[in-house]
């Protein structure tokens, strides 16, 4: 496999991730294993001295893969901003591993583990290959932008309130013109307002009504990872395994 290859904007669907194969599979195993082992071990990475490396590990990974993504179509001039679900998941996932401020936990939890998760379980590579390098970015910075609230979650303690879940609501909404005015205007599809995600096109209404279906699917969402996060512990699901 050649750079050239690598770095190229070569498409091929019928070669990208796509829901129910066998890559699809191993990407939603990867995903469940990384929040089992996040889980596990951050208590233990909280206690240790090499808490504040660990954390510079994963603010050099975060940044390399934020620039790397913006690189790659700048390169080919190509326009890119991070106006994404995952770039503000990445972004504030660095903030919070900065600052340790509960409140941008708030939006990393939410938008990092629905966006994540979303990302992992439904996967749009948008056409790129394992011969590209954007197949493997779009593997890890989704982790990452999971693992980043999981291990706050566990390690720090870090909880949500009813009134989190609108905090990021209410931020997309208030981006939500900016969005629309850059799709528009450089021909994008940032959020996937201008276009219906591929991998989920048969099931999504048309234009503009499968927006609001993808709105309610998040805010759904949003409320479950509410719940699930403060009230349904790991004796309780086991509890509701036994009836």
């Amino acid at each position: 496999m050649s750079f050239e290859r690598f770095w190229s904007h070569e498409l091929n669907y019928d070669m990208a991730l796509d829901i129910f194969t066998w890559q699809h599979v191993l990407l939603i195993t990867l995903g469940v294993l990384s929040v089992v082992l996040t889980l596990h071990y951050a208590p233990k990475i909280k206690a240790s001295n090499k808490e504040p490396i660990f954390k510079k590990i994963m603010v050099g990974i975060l940044i390399f893969l934020e620039l790397i993504y913006h690189i790659h179509y700048w390169s080919y001039g190509l326009f890119s901003v991070p106006l994404h679900v995952c770039s503000f998941g990445a972004m504030f996932s660095i903030a919070l591993l900065l600052t340790n401020r509960k409140s941008i936990f708030d939006f990393v939890f939410f938008i990092g583990v629905f966006g994540g998760l979303a990302a992992l379980f439904v996967p749009n590579s948008l056409g790129y290959t394992y011969y590209n390098m954007r197949y493997y970015h779009y593997i890890l910075i989704h982790m990452m932008i999971v693992i980043v609230p999981v291990y706050y979650y566990k390690a720090y303690n870090y909880r949500v309130t009813l009134k989190s879940v609108y905090k990021p609501i209410i931020m997309l909404l208030v981006l939500s013109p900016l969005i629309i005015y850059t799709n528009v205007t450089f021909d994008r599809n940032y959020m996937f307002v201008g276009e219906k995600p591929r991998v989920l096109a048969s099931v999504l209404p048309d234009w503009p009504y499968y927006v609001g279906v993808l709105f309610v699917m998040m805010f759904v969402s949003f409320h479950i990872l509410y719940y699930v996060s403060n009230h349904l512990s790991i004796k309780r699901i086991r509890q509701l395994l036994h009836v």
